[in-house]
């Protein structure tokens, strides 16, 4: 018997079925989701106001997972936390805001204080600065985060390129200048704790591990700092250093270390091991030229030593140590009139250079010294730092 007619009579009462009850259940699932939300929302905020912070964090919570794209639930459980020093939390919170959001700038910027101040997390830091910048590259204080944290990091490379993007734009914080002539020889008295404390969160990122090191090489003999391992470590010593070197040879700031170090010392052998094992993106570090020149001036080689300092100040022209050394080799050469003028500015931007480290901080800048680093930008040949100099000037009395 053939019972395929009276089965598939059966089906479209059975859809209808299914329809009918989508019908009825969906509005009113979407009604009590509504209800809920709208509940937990005058409940979130009432606990706010009433100062009973863990409660409203519990119910900001569940208001973020019945509404996951509303701001306001992700603001309401960022402060409930903020007011219990959940600071990990807080900072997790004021992330969730959506990018379209109005509000997403000023909950960016207290998370990235939030992140510095409190939690001593310089790479999180970095994210969320980028993050800024791709909603608007013109924010000041995102660029500001970048070139503190590139520069204490010793990423010259890294912070000059944002100095000279926040001066196309027009946003470069007033410190940028400070920064941007001392781009060959940054250091830091709080540098070595600072790292220290950065390390914490991230004990095996190279870079911080290379600017620990070298702030320690640096540092006088009579400092001593407490690593996370508990090992006590004095000023000046090198073995954290040399670790750097075996464990990352091809670090640009290892090397620039050791070539200075080497070149100092006179040891050239040293020197032309040291350039063999650099990578190649070194020809962007105005150092590694200088470095270069030194080594060829030392084995006589005047013509190519002058083309590699050439090529470190058009890369960044505020090196005044490769203005002296270029001095040098045109007074041999004969070029006394080039030498001279050379000579001068080198020498000047050695003097800003002294001035500038002397600073109590690098906003304490005046209008003076300002005015100064734009006429030795004229000079320079750098247009760009100049104009953005007399338009600060212009703007301030």
């Amino acid at each position: 018997m053939d019972h395929k007619p009276k089965s598939s009579s059966r089906i479209p009462t059975f859809l209808l079925i299914l329809v009918f009850t989508g019908v009825l259940f969906f509005p009113a699932s979407a009604w009590w989701n509504h209800y809920q939300t709208k509940r937990l929302k005058e409940d979130s905020n009432q606990l706010l106001k009433a100062e009973k912070w863990a409660a409203a964090e519990e119910t900001a919570r569940k208001w973020t997972v019945r509404a996951p794209d509303n701001s306001d639930a992700w603001l309401a459980l960022a402060e409930a936390c903020r007011k219990q020093n959940q600071f990990a939390e807080t900072a997790d919170a004021l992330g969730r805001l959506s990018d379209s959001d109005p509000r997403i700038l000023k909950a960016l910027a207290l998370k990235t204080d939030l992140l510095l101040s409190e939690l001593h997390d310089p790479i999180k830091t970095i994210e969320t600065c980028n993050r800024m910048l791709k909603i608007d590259p013109k924010v000041d204080l995102a660029r500001q985060r970048l070139i503190y944290i590139y520069s204490m990091m010793l990423l010259r490379l890294k912070m000059v390129d944002q100095i000279r993007q926040a001066i196309n734009l027009n946003c470069e914080p007033p410190e940028a200048y400070v920064y941007l002539l001392l781009s060959d020889s940054l250091n830091f008295s709080n540098g070595a704790p600072l790292i220290n404390s950065w390390l914490q969160n991230y004990p095996d990122n190279e870079d911080l591990q290379v600017a620990m090191a070298i702030y320690i090489a640096r540092s006088s003999s009579n400092q001593s700092l407490r690593l996370k391992d508990s090992q006590l470590i004095s000023g000046g010593d090198q073995s954290l250093i040399s670790n750097c070197l075996k464990k990352y040879p091809q670090n640009r700031e290892v090397l620039a270390y050791f070539l200075e170090k080497s070149l100092e010392e006179g040891n050239l052998d040293r020197v032309a091991e040291l350039f063999e094992s650099a990578p190649d993106d070194v020809e962007q570090d105005s150092r590694f030229w200088r470095f270069k020149s030194r080594y060829l001036a030392l084995n006589n080689q005047l013509d190519l030593a002058e083309e590699s300092y050439r090529q470190a100040l058009k890369l960044n022209p505020y090196d005044w140590r490769a203005r002296l050394g270029l001095a040098e080799i045109l007074r041999r050469k004969g070029k006394v009139s080039e030498a001279k003028k050379m000579a001068r500015l080198g020498s000047q931007g050695k003097a800003f250079s002294k001035q500038l480290k002397q600073l109590e901080n690098a906003n304490s800048i005046n209008r003076e010294l300002l005015q100064e680093i734009g006429q030795y930008a004229h000079e320079c040949g750098d247009i760009a730092v100049e104009t953005a100099i007399q338009n600060r000037l212009s703007k301030s009395p």
